[in-house]
């Protein structure tokens, strides 16, 4: 009877606590709803700034292409500012993908965050492996334009929600509203992905600055050496 009796309680004690958090993780579940629109708008967005900067045969677009490629240039000349011109682009647009695809493993999220910013910090420290995938002419260039694409996302969505919420009642809030509804799935108090998003990027780049910082300290260090020498 005593072993019906703990098997019964633990049984319930199980079922209510599963009870209790059912709430949260439809939170959770609506959170990521959001997230994935709104990166999968940020993805759409970067290819066509890239088409559009690569292939258009306008003039202003050739103008754009030669301003962005000589000031991908102007930050590869010196080693200090090239090296925070890597990080800065680099981890604005790789931590979008890297935070958004961490938080969809829930618990899990541990393993691909340790294991990218790990990657990411031999990247760092290799030069050669750097200057291929991050602080060379053409990764500069290249995550210059995906910052772009992935900016007016961002100031996009930033306007929209200001009309939306501060601005007068008339058919364009009604519009906004709808296609909000439509793409990024209206769930309070989630109505700000994008906020969400770069919330967790910004955190997610301090971890990045991390490998830079003792890089750069390495740099001092040799230099001052070098200099007693």
């Amino acid at each position: 009877m005593k072993k019906i009796i703990g098997s019964m309680t633990i049984l319930i004690a199980i079922t209510l606590a599963c009870y209790a958090h059912a709430g949260m993780y439809d939170r959770y579940l609506e959170m990521m709803d959001v997230l994935y629109a709104v990166l999968k708008t940020i993805f759409v967005s970067q290819v066509l700034v890239f088409l559009l900067i690569k292939f258009c045969r306008f003039k202003i677009a050739k103008r754009i292409r030669m301003r962005l490629l000589l000031l991908s240039k102007r930050l590869c000349m010196n080693w200090w500012i090239n090296i925070i011109a890597a990080w800065a682009f680099s981890s604005f647009v790789l931590t979008s993908y890297w935070y958004v695809f961490s938080e969809g493993l829930f618990i899990l999220a541990i393993i691909p965050l340790f294991l990218f910013w790990l990657l990411y910090s031999v990247v760092v420290f290799r030069k050669k492996l750097r200057v291929r995938w991050l602080s060379g002419l053409k990764p500069i260039y290249f995550y210059l334009i995906a910052s772009i694409g992935q900016l007016l996302v961002f100031v996009t969505m930033f306007i929209a929600e200001m009309i939306m919420l501060y601005g007068p009642r008339n058919e364009m809030n009604k519009y906004l509203w709808g296609v909000w509804d439509i793409y990024f799935y209206k769930a309070p108090p989630f109505y700000f992905g994008d906020y969400f998003l770069a919330k967790g990027m910004l955190l997610l780049s301090a971890f990045l600055a991390i490998p830079y910082l003792l890089l750069a300290t390495h740099k001092i260090f040799k230099f001052l050496i070098n200099n007693k020498t």
